[in-house]
């Protein structure tokens, strides 16, 4: 579904996504979703300032969190800087926005030079592998805050 741009989303597996997504968060944040609550990870030894997650926000039924990672090379790379809505009732957790530039539509109506159709599916699957990979390969929970 990655390779083929022709393809429309398939909502199902989207919504599957964002329910892996939620597990994952879970396992880095627990339960705790307070304001200004905040966890990082270093994930390898030459990595300047590991991943960290901070809540945002908090309303009756979701959490907003703030993931940033500094990019350390190259230097072309932009820093990881993503807003994550977690729905509690739902159990899902989905990107909201990304690099502090803009909100991303389900789906795109068309495709312009710097987007893809499937621009929302692309950033939930790199959620996941952050994810993933911060749960993995953490050597070492360096902070949590409240």
């Amino acid at each position: 579904m990655l390779g083929n741009r022709n393809k429309s989303v398939n909502l199902e597996l989207l919504h599957e996504e964002c329910e892996l997504n939620y597990n994952r968060l879970r396992r880095i944040m627990g339960k705790t979703y307070e304001v200004g609550y905040s966890t990082s990870y270093l994930v390898d030894e030459f990595s300047e300032g590991g991943v960290s997650l901070k809540v945002i926000e908090v309303t009756k039924y979701t959490s907003l969190v703030r993931i940033t990672a500094p990019s350390s090379c190259p230097a072309w790379l932009t820093d990881i800087d993503l807003k994550v809505r977690v729905y509690h009732d739902a159990k899902m957790a989905e990107v909201v926005e990304w690099c502090r530039d803009r909100t991303i539509p389900f789906v795109l109506s068309e495709s312009s030079g710097m987007q893809s159709r499937d621009e929302k599916w692309q950033w939930n699957v790199f959620l996941s592998e952050l994810l993933s990979y911060g749960s993995r390969s953490s050597l070492a929970k360096i902070e949590t805050s409240n």
